[in-house]
């Protein structure tokens, strides 16, 4: 059964890495079997680690993208628990407790994703070392993809001494090599300066190889003349009289080597740019819909958390939530990450971004993902202004939100699943 294979994985990797028994769910609970709903979203008010139990007891093996913003053990008192800082006497000592917590969860999702599946998780400096070693664990080293730093504010937190940090981090794992990410749209149009008869382009780095292998000696083949005109172009070969010519030899006068091998640059010369020194460059042409690598340092206005307390406040008319994640941020997390046809996970829902977030692209991009939310129904505590708004629980926020889109429009449908 599935819940057996999750408990031993969860046991296996505990046992590794020095996480105590005690703390694990070791006995999951077998929720009633029931059947996913068909509709855009759906909201699962549960327990998260119920909720992953139950979703590996419908054989739902197929999540393209999981998101998550876990609970970061800042020890602060928020709409949600935020403090698994019990020492312990192992090696991991105020962190046991949140790894401990976190381990299960992440056993789950790796179980549950695709196998060309990708899950991105925010975290902070403080738990951020520890995650990447139980992310490691859990997913393999091989399946580290990469480590995103985002800008959440322009004069960053006050409270840490001597620095004032305003960062985070996005980190990203895949479920095995097939894993990769479709990249972001290239918005930056006006790099596209130079333009010839196959299109408009920038050019895009040295022909010339540099670095590990890049002499002569490494690839004595590549080590040839190329010949260019005074408008730019190369040719493989003398044409005519008035072409230049250019090697491989950098500033220094040393011996390098091309990236290509003679015979693609014979076919593949028209992608290539000389300068007028005779520095040949590659091209990078512009097209539709074009998608480029994702940057490490995400750093667009749009991904301020000050953002993001604005869109909760207009949404909810109150900040009834510390820690949201602002909604371009999550969008352009999923539109390079999945597919326009990928299932979406968030376990730790919050206040719905992630839902939000899915129907904009559904509506802006002609995508048709679908989004499984998964929120406990976790009491407020009744002097929390998000009580005060009338918030008895945290699925009644995420609830809230989803209510409020489907109202605004007709064209995002939810359901609600109750699972004990």
């Amino acid at each position: 059964m599935n819940s057996i294979h999750l408990k031993s994985r969860i046991v296996e990797i505990a046992k590794n890495l020095g996480i105590s028994d005690h703390q694990l769910p070791l006995e999951l609970s077998n929720p009633p079997v029931a059947h996913l709903a068909e509709e855009q979203c759906t909201l699962i008010k549960a327990d998260n680690l119920t909720a992953l139990s139950w979703l590996l007891d419908q054989n739902k093996r197929d999540i393209d993208f999981c998101y998550i913003d876990p609970p970061y053990n800042t020890g602060s008192t928020f709409v949600y628990h935020d403090k698994r800082q019990a020492k312990s006497a192992s090696i991991w000592s105020k962190h046991h407790d949140w790894l401990a917590f976190m381990l299960p969860r992440l056993v789950a999702t790796q179980l549950l994703l695709a196998d060309d599946g990708v899950i991105a998780i925010s975290i902070d400096d403080y738990e951020y070392p520890y995650l990447k070693i139980l992310m490691d664990s859990v997913f393999g080293e091989n399946n580290y993809i990469a480590t995103l730093v985002v800008c959440r504010s322009k004069n960053g937190k006050g409270s840490k001494a001597n620095v004032a940090v305003n960062h985070e981090y996005v980190l990203l794992y895949g479920k095995s090599e097939q894993s990769t990410l479709r990249g972001v749209e290239d918005q930056d149009l006006e790099k596209y300066n130079k333009e010839d008869e196959h299109g408009r382009f920038t050019i895009d780095g040295l022909f010339r190889k540099k670095g590990d292998a890049s002499k002569r000696e490494d690839r004595p083949n590549m080590f040839y003349p190329l010949y260019y005109s005074q408008d730019g172009k190369v040719y493989a070969s003398k044409i005519s009289e008035d072409l230049r010519e250019a090697w491989p030899v950098d500033s220094k006068g040393a011996e390098r080597r091309w990236l290509w091998g003679p015979e693609k640059a014979q076919s593949e010369s028209w992608k290539l740019y000389a300068s007028p020194k005779g520095v040949i460059y590659v091209k990078n042409y512009s097209a539709p819909n074009k998608r480029i690598k994702i940057r490490s340092i995400l750093d667009k206005p749009e991904y301020l958390n000050d953002r993001a307390s604005r869109e909760v406040k207009s949404i909810f008319g109150e900040r009834v939530f510390e820690t949201p994640k602002p909604i371009n941020l999550i969008m352009d997390l999923i539109d390079c990450c999945s597919s326009p046809e990928a299932t979406v996970l968030d376990y730790f829902a919050g206040t719905g971004t992630t839902a939000h977030a899915c129907h904009l692209l559904n509506k802006n991009k002609s995508a048709n993902r679908k989004c499984i939310l998964v929120e406990h129904n976790h009491f407020i505590n009744k002097s929390h202004t998000a009580n005060a708004a009338g918030f008895k629980t945290t699925a009644d926020i995420t609830e809230f939100r989803l209510n409020k889109l489907s109202e605004d429009d007709q064209s995002f449908n939810f359901s609600t699943q109750e699972i004990e």
